[in-house]
């Protein structure tokens, strides 16, 4: 547009000139001078005339009717106009996808906080408000951790570790998730969502299991122990002995689901780190070696590979759990002959429990959900391997109690490799004696 305006007053400029010059040569220098003066003056006069309406026209509320002008002035206000229509219809446009979002942001059933650099409120909806006590016409542009001042909270907040959750405890006793997702590089949402009704019914199934699971240890108990007393009876037919050997396989099956049942409810709700008492991997990797040749009956080659010279801090008891249940799951997965090879090393400051081997291996989009209770990933494998079907969820708590994680590789027919990945925390040196 300036250019374009540049270019006419140029042109302007270079007429009047012209016509002066060509007076000039008829009726004098001076005459000539005066003429193009005159016409100077006119054409300044003009243009003047039309920025003032110019002027005018833009202060005004709205720019319709559109000022009546030929030439430049012309193609001025019809490009301005048309400016100003464009910009309007995408504000407008803006505006509409602005209360969309907002609308879409109050109907969330989760809490959710945009803060920028500082953690000042940009925006927040009504949920949030609720969960966090907050006022959305007051507190924009206050600092969360200001205006929100629980020290847990302000902590988890200012980390910057994000990986897991937090859960706060507002003072009427409801239980809420708190996750921060950044929102770009100077952006984060925080988003917060009630837990209270659902760590209740979690609650309150760990107790039934864990009751149910106790109550039925006795009942176990006397069955197994008449049926043993059945079994040793010289006068039983090979039938009936047969029919006592089913039963008492099936009631040790039930034994074992029930004290795998009460572990896993142990460990659910004990979450607190797990002591850190000194455990030799040795011993550890031959306990479950014991374990998983016991369970094999010969049918496979169980071997110890590498063993590190560093210790692990942690609860032996549980570590025992988990190793062993990595190495009967791999037992019962693999066809005989299979081999199962067990390690403990450590890699950049980290150790690393693996239990490999040569079996059926595991679907990658079973990967994820083989640690959940009683799945499996191959459906008509459940009568054949026996177990429970909770010795990989124990696992994953045992883990999780002692900062670990677990990390599984698998291809089909090809077999899998378990491994825990124990932090550098809970390693330490082993004493010279």
């Amino acid at each position: 547009m300036i250019q374009f305006f540049l270019r006419y007053a140029y042109s302007s400029i270079i007429c009047v000139l012209c016509v002066g010059l060509g007076v000039g040569l008829f009726f004098g220098v001076i005459v000539g001078l005066a003429v193009a003066l005159i016409s100077i003056v006119i054409l300044f006069t003009l243009h003047l005339r039309y920025f003032k309406i110019f002027i005018e026209w833009l202060e005004s509320p709205s720019l319709d009717p559109l000022p009546e002008a030929k030439g430049l002035w012309g193609t001025i206000f019809l490009k301005v106009y048309k400016a100003r229509k464009k910009t309007e219809k995408n504000a407008l446009k803006l505006h509409e996808k602005e209360q969309r979002f907002r609308q879409t942001l109050n109907s969330l059933p989760d809490g959710v906080i945009l803060v920028r650099k500082h953690w000042e409120i940009e925006l927040l909806n009504p949920i949030a408000e609720r969960d966090f006590g907050l006022n959305g016409s007051e507190d924009i542009g206050k600092r969360l951790t200001d205006v929100y001042k629980d020290p847990e909270f302000v902590r988890y907040i200012l980390s910057g570790s994000w990986e897991q959750s937090m859960i706060l405890t507002p003072a009427d006793g409801r239980k809420i998730e708190l996750r921060v997702f950044p929102a770009g590089k100077k952006y984060w949402i925080v988003v917060s969502r009630d837990e209270t009704e659902i760590m209740r019914a979690d609650a309150m199934r760990r107790d039934f299991v864990a009751n149910v699971s106790h109550e039925l240890r006795t009942p176990l108990t006397v069955i197994k122990g008449f049926l043993e007393l059945q079994g040793d009876n010289p006068t039983a037919t090979d039938e009936e002995r047969l029919h006592w050997k089913m039963m008492t396989d099936q009631a040790e099956r039930m034994g074992a689901l029930v004290d795998d049942l009460l572990t896993l409810s142990r460990l659910e709700r004990d979450s607190a780190p797990a002591v850190k008492t000194e455990v030799d991997p040795q011993e550890l990797l031959e306990h479950a070696v014991e374990d998983g040749a016991s369970l094999s009956q010969g049918r496979h080659c169980i071997t110890v590979t590498h063993i590190a010279s560093e210790i692990i801090l942690g609860d032996i008891k549980e570590m025992r759990s988990a190793v062993t249940n990595l190495v009967t799951n791999a037992v019962r997965y693999t066809p005989d002959g299979g081999k199962i090879n067990i390690s403990w090393t450590v890699i950049d400051g980290e150790g690393h429990i693996d239990v490999s081997d040569n079996g059926v291996g595991i679907a990658p989009e079973d990967i994820s959900r083989v640690t959940e209770r009683f799945y499996r990933s191959d459906k008509s494998r459940s009568r054949e391997t026996g177990g429970t079907g909770l010795g990989l969820a124990i696992v994953k708590h045992v883990l999780f109690r002692h900062q670990a994680k677990l990390q599984i590789e698998s291809k089909l027919g090809e077999g899998s490799i378990f491994r825990i990945v124990i932090p550098g925390s809970r390693i330490s040196k082993r004493k010279e004696n």
